[in-house]
């Protein structure tokens, strides 16, 4: 599970080595991580559902083969063409068949306290391979080669195909014999990829109003204007509306649907998937954010950045592991309730130490709050929704699970991308106005081109677009650009506050039993 989620992490710091090493550009290397994203987001479901046809150990063993594969194609790669094979499509689709099978095999593997300390494990690793991805792969980018990453990889999955012999497979219980629903498998896959596409291109193009025109193979697609987000938002979930029916018509028909969707209608499992998204966003959001307030703002490298986050993931770990521990005692719905409170006093405390005058050990103990909360959520919430279904349901619904993860944390980084801008012109807007040194006739132009043309820059950035201009009108602008980064930051964290209180509100929901027997009730 470390080696699956710390992958995208490595890939996104490694984005400027690999331009200059394939001699491409930005759009080709973001292309290549928005296959990825969308080939694991779209095709989750019918990897679950292969997992209960074929066996989950040997889903398991099937996707980590597909995956090492691609892994080392990744690192041998002598093209870009190469590299989306080997890590966009071959990664992407091991990691649809290992993900579910991880989660069903815990399940049947472990049973009580040994399980909720497994989802514990499971849980603190996911989020602890998000923070702790940035020092790996900026490390490795900067002292050696991003290849290095991917041929570590394929060690670690050898490794783990030869001690995957100790696992006991996870047969399906239900005397019907399970088969893929193909038309199901396409429609899925269609719609959910749609709408993460139309997340991740919400940073470039924005969520509504389109920033600049949008094209594929030479035909424009803004109607109206529009942002490519809504409108493939919009196809998707009308697909996904289609895709519902034609699962109703397969049942109705006596035939095994892809996944049977009547499990959405208990409350306990979805609020659950809910709050597991809203822990990805908050975790994949705040992370994104601190990117650009250490790197560009602060001007700290990917390596340095890396270590910063240490202060979040130790005590996610721990945190997950110890909260695992109380599921005895308490039931996870309030544990949840608490990590949740947990997280909103850590961003409370972050937006209130961010500032162009930095102080350090504040703002850490706010990385450690936020920790603290998402490793509190995470040791409590696989096991909570896994433990609502039937060992029949486990593979779709862990498998439901998975591409809420992935769905979270496209929303996390492209929402904090377009909030950040937000802020940014917000705050630009108000210098500009208060400014005595801009003619009160300049301010609604300079205003309206700030508007039109709002990016995260760096000073070396500003520096160089302003070489031309005065010298104290330069210092005056990099001022008010400094002030806004720092408004634009803090209004993302707002945008978390906001998304951790709706966590809270949908947790109302959560079952409220205690999942684990204590030692004098066994």
């Amino acid at each position: 599970m470390f080696v699956l989620v710390i992958d995208t992490t490595i890939m996104n710091v490694s984005i400027s080595t690999l331009i200059k090493d394939f001699d491409t550009n930005v759009a080709t290397v973001q292309a290549a991580i928005t296959l990825y994203s969308l080939v694991m987001a779209s095709l989750m479901i019918t990897g679950g559902k292969l997992g209960d046809i074929i066996g989950r150990k040997r889903a398991f063993r099937t996707g980590l083969i597909i995956y090492g594969s691609g892994s080392f194609l990744t690192a041998i790669s002598p093209t870009m063409a190469v590299l989306f094979i080997g890590w966009s499509i071959l990664e992407g689709l091991g990691a649809t068949l290992v993900m579910p099978a991880i989660q069903t095999l815990v399940t049947s593997n472990y049973s009580g306290k040994d399980r909720a300390l497994s989802y514990g494990i499971l849980g603190g690793i996911v989020a602890s391979a998000i923070a702790l991805g940035p020092i790996i792969g900026g490390w490795l980018t900067t002292e050696y080669t991003w290849r290095l990453a991917f041929g570590g990889e394929v060690v670690i999955v050898i490794i783990i195909l030869l001690l995957s012999r100790y696992i006991l497979d996870a047969p399906l219980e239900t005397e019907e014999k399970p088969r893929l629903d193909i038309v199901g498998s396409i429609i899925s896959a269609l719609g959910m990829g749609l709408i993460v596409f139309g997340i991740l291109l919400a940073g470039t193009y924005g969520w509504w109003e389109a920033r600049h025109p949008f094209s594929i193979g030479g035909i424009e697609i803004s109607p109206f204007g529009l942002s490519p987000t809504p409108v493939f938002i919009l196809a998707g979930s009308i697909i996904l509306l289609g895709f519902a029916l034609w699962e109703f018509h397969v049942i109705t028909l006596g035939k095994m649907p892809l996944v049977r969707l009547d499990v959405l209608r208990d409350r306990r499992v979805t609020s659950g998937i809910f709050v597991q998204m809203v822990q990805t966003v908050l975790i994949g959001g705040f992370l994104f954010s601190m990117a650009l307030f250490l790197q560009i703002a602060m001007g700290l490298n990917a390596m340095q950045t890396g270590f910063l986050y240490l202060p979040l993931s130790i005590p996610l770990l721990i945190a997950s592991l110890t909260a695992s521990r109380l599921s005895s005692r308490i039931a996870p719905k309030r544990i949840i309730q608490v990590g949740l409170l947990v997280l909103i006093a850590g961003l409370l405390l972050a937006i209130a130490t961010i500032n162009v005058e930095v102080r350090g050990f504040a703002l850490l103990t706010g990385f450690a709050l936020i920790g603290i909360g998402a490793g509190v959520i995470a040791s409590q919430i696989m096991n909570l929704i896994l433990s609502q279904v039937g060992p029949e349901r486990t593979s779709e619904t862990a498998a439901l699970m998975s591409t809420s993860q992935n769905l979270g944390m496209a929303i996390g980084t492209a929402l904090m991308g377009s909030i950040v801008i937000v802020g940014l012109v917000g705050g630009a807007t108000n210098l500009i106005n208060d400014s005595t040194a801009i003619p009160e006739e300049l301010k609604p132009s300079v205003i309206s081109a700030v508007e039109d043309n709002a990016r995260f820059l760096s000073d070396e950035e500003l520096t160089a677009i302003l070489k031309d201009a005065p010298p104290d009108l330069s210092q005056k602008v990099l001022k008010v650009n400094e002030i806004a980064r720092i408004h634009g930051i803090k209004t993302s964290l707002w945008g978390l506050v906001v998304f951790a209180i709706l966590g809270i509100i949908v947790s109302i929901f959560l079952p409220p039993e205690i999942l684990v027997p204590s030692q004098t009730e066994i």
